[in-house]
């Protein structure tokens, strides 16, 4: 007996003290389970060619990627193409290579001293034409970014690599036209399932062309994916928490069946399928939680700097391929 107590009772007493006392540090303060890790953040930017043959960018660009680098401070960028203004058979390769330098000096270099990887999916300016595409590979075989590659054997084409210590996975897809090949389908179905992409909290699939049309003039055959069906179920297979996509130059974060898509908006953008007067340039900023599996987004006009509020967005957009459901995060 102590104090009167049955044996029992202190015993269970003295273990609730020591386990009481083994919650609390040196300091006095509760120990709480380790924190997991941060959310990476993320900038997207894409479609931001001047006109054909171009070697200056929008001035909305170089605001842009001043805020990227002195404000946002992104661990990651992220870019869903049109890089350079080709696509046009009689520009001289010299000429190509030209843009390919306006670029670097423009967007590589910046991003590249200020230590925020940019990865990218090239899109129908960058690589339609077989010029184009030769040059746009001398380029990046010069300039690979610094990733931790799953499989580099098509770089630029296409690619896979994971970030953040293994916690996000990007696969990244030739879609600078409208066909995606049984052979890429079958080769981003693999990549999904190798163990980088499995360990990954989070995994994302980047292509330049969209699963559904987003912007009216856009919003043909030729334009979007063609037969999307079989694409979308692998990602949809595969876990994948969201698709981005360019071309389109419309800012729009979707559900597309049960995959959530991102169309990533551009410098200079395009209204929406059926609702005129809202075309804006934007740039966007994911804020990706690798540990929950989910991700958030602050998207910006690019023009103005003022935020885009996600509820001033169509609710739908019936493009071809669609329909769209706006989507407020990514789940």
């Amino acid at each position: 007996m102590i104090c009167g107590m049955p044996l029992r009772f202190s015993r269970f007493a003295l273990l609730a003290v020591g386990l009481l006392g083994s919650l609390w540090s040196a300091g006095g303060t509760a120990a709480l389970p380790p924190a997991g890790p941060p959310p990476l953040r993320v900038v997207v930017l894409s479609d931001f060619n001047g006109p054909y043959g171009s070697v200056t960018y929008p001035a909305a660009l170089s605001r842009t990627v001043q805020r990227t680098v002195n404000e946002w401070k992104p661990d990651l960028v992220l870019s869903a193409g049109d890089l350079i203004a080709g696509q046009k058979a009689s520009l001289s390769d010299a000429r190509v290579r030209a843009m390919w330098a306006a670029f670097d000096r423009e967007v590589g270099a910046p991003l590249k001293t200020a230590g925020s990887p940019f990865a990218f999916t090239l899109g129908n300016h960058d690589a339609s034409l077989a010029r184009d595409r030769r040059e746009a590979a001398a380029y990046w075989q010069a300039h690979v970014p610094a990733l931790t590659y799953v499989d580099r054997r098509a770089f630029p084409f296409r690619y896979s690599f994971t970030f953040g210590g293994g916690r996000l996975f990007v696969a990244v897809l030739d879609a600078s036209g409208p066909q995606v090949s049984p052979e890429q389908r079958t080769w981003l179905a693999g990549q999904l399932a190798t163990p980088q992409a499995q360990a990954a909290g989070v995994r994302l699939v980047m292509g330049h062309l969209p699963l559904a049309g987003v912007s009216a003039g856009k919003n043909v055959a030729g334009e979007v994916i063609h037969d999307p069906t079989p694409l979308r179920q692998i990602m949809e297979q595969g876990r994948v928490l969201a698709y981005l996509s360019g071309h389109h130059a419309a800012y729009y974060p979707a559900r597309l069946g049960g995959l959530n898509v991102l169309a990533s908006g551009g410098i200079g953008g395009r209204d929406y399928v059926g609702v005129p007067g809202t075309a804006r340039s934007t740039v966007t900023v994911l804020s990706v939680d690798t540990a929950a599996g989910h991700a958030t987004f602050q998207t910006f006009d690019a023009e103005t700097g003022q935020a885009v509020a996600t509820s001033a967005l169509p609710t739908r957009i019936s493009g071809l391929g669609g329909p769209l459901i706006r989507v407020d995060g990514f789940h």
